[in-house]
C-alpha cells in the first residue's frame, strides 16, 4: 500500500518510563487497526521478570508471623510479587536477602545474580523492629511473558512459598487516532500511543519490540497459508524501516520536494507569482529566501505569509 512507504514515526515526550510516540501518516482505518493491535501486544506479549518462589527462614508458610518483623507473612508476600527485575535472561536465577537490626528493608536488599537487575529499588518489602531482628530470604526469580499462575498440584518442599507472578512490563497504554495530513491527503490517520513501563525496558524499546512481534505473526499467517519461508524472509527484508524522529526534527523528504506548485493548497495569485519567478516544485522553495519572494511581480505581504505557513507545516523553514 502506496500509504504505508513513507509512515514515520515522531518521539512526541519522553521523560523516565514514559514514552509518547504518533505514527504516521496510515490510510483511513488502520489507525485503529495498527493502534489497538500495538496495544493488545503491549499488555499481552512482552517479556518481563519477576519472583515466582520465596523460602523465609524460620517461616513455613505465608500464614506464619515472624519475630520482630512488623508485618505479617502474607503482606511481605504481596510486597515481593511487586518487585520488578530487568534482564536478558531466558534462566531462572536465585537471589538472596539477608537483613539484621531495627531498618525498613527495601528491594535494593535482594543481592541478584546473573544478569538480573533489581528495578524498583525502593519499593517497601518489609520493617524490622528492634536492633536482634533479622530476615533472610531466598527467591527464585525467573522471566516469562503474561501471569503465571500458582500451580494447583502442591508444593513440592516444606517452607518454599510459591507465587503467582505478573511479568508484564508495561503499567498502562494510552491510544488516540487523529486526523493526519499528506500533502493533498487529509483523510488519513494517526496514531498517538502512550507507553509507561516499569522501568526494566524503555517505552521506545517496548514499541519496538510489540511491532516486532506483530510482523512475526503476520509471517507465521503467511507461512501457514502455504508461502515459503525464505519468501516471508524477503518482504520482511523488503519493507522500509520507518523513520523515528524527535519531536522538532525535519525531515527532508524527497516527496515533498517534489510536489508541484500549481498543485499546493495556496491562492491563485501566490501561484501565479511563485511560478514567474521560476518556482516549480517545493524543492525549488527550499533555498530562497523570504525577500527574493517578496521581490517577485505582484507578491505581497500576504502571500509571503501564505506560503511561510504553509512551508511550516511541511517542515520547511526558509532565512529572511
Amino acid at each position: 500500500m502506496e500509504a504505508f512507504k513513507d509512515i514515520k514515526v515522531t518521539i512526541k515526550e519522553e521523560a523516565g518510563n514514559y514514552g509518547l510516540f504518533e505514527i504516521s501518516p496510515l490510510p483511513r482505518g488502520y489507525g485503529h487497526t495498527l493502534g489497538n493491535a500495538l496495544r493488545r501486544i503491549l499488555y499481552s506479549s512482552l517479556k518481563g521478570a519477576g519472583i515466582t518462589s520465596v523460602s523465609i527462614k524460620g517461616v513455613d508458610h505465608e500464614y506464619s508471623t515472624l519475630e520482630g518483623v512488623q508485618e505479617n507473612m502474607i503482606d511481605v508476600i504481596m510486597n515481593l510479587k511487586q518487585v520488578k527485575f530487568s534482564t536478558k535472561s531466558s534462566e531462572l536465577a536465585v537471589c538472596k536477602l539477608s537483613v539484621k537490626g531495627k531498618k525498613e528493608i527495601t528491594a535494593k536488599d535482594i543481592e541478584t545474580s546473573g544478569d538480573y537487575e533489581v528495578v524498583n529499588k525502593d519499593l517497601h518489602i518489609a520493617t524490622l523492629t528492634d536492633s536482634s531482628s533479622s530476615m533472610e530470604m531466598e527467591f527464585t526469580v525467573e522471566s516469562g511473558v503474561g501471569y503465571k499462575i500458582i500451580p494447583t498440584s502442591g508444593r513440592k518442599e516444606i517452607g518454599v512459598i510459591p507465587l503467582d507472578c505478573d511479568f508484564t512490563p508495561i503499567e498502562k497504554v494510552s491510544l488516540l487516532i487523529e486526523q493526519a495530513r499528506k500533502g493533498q491527503e487529509t483523510d488519513l490517520d494517526a496514531v498517538l500511543i502512550g507507553v509507561t513501563t516499569d522501568g526494566s525496558i524503555t517505552p521506545k524499546d517496548a514499541l519496538l519490540d510489540s511491532a516486532k512481534i506483530l510482523q512475526e505473526f503476520a509471517g507465521k499467517v503467511m507461512i501457514a497459508m502455504g508461502m515459503a519461508q525464505k519468501e516471508v524472509e524477503a518482504i520482511q527484508e523488503e519493507v522500509n524501516t520507518p523513520q523515528v524522529e524527535e519531536v522538532g526534527t525535519v525531515a527532508q523528504d524527497d516527496e515533498i520536494g517534489g510536489w508541484k506548485v500549481e498543485e499546493l493548497p495556496i491562492s491563485k495569485r501566490s501561484k501565479t507569482g511563485l511560478l514567474a519567478g521560476g518556482f516549480k516544485t517545493v524543492a525549488d522553495l527550499r533555498n530562497t529566501t523570504a525577500t527574493e519572494l517578496l521581490n517577485l511581480p505582484g507578491f505581497g505581504n500576504k502571500s509571503l505569509n501564505e506560503i511561510l505557513e504553509l512551508l511550516n507545516e511541511y517542515g520547511i523553514n526558509i532565512n529572511n
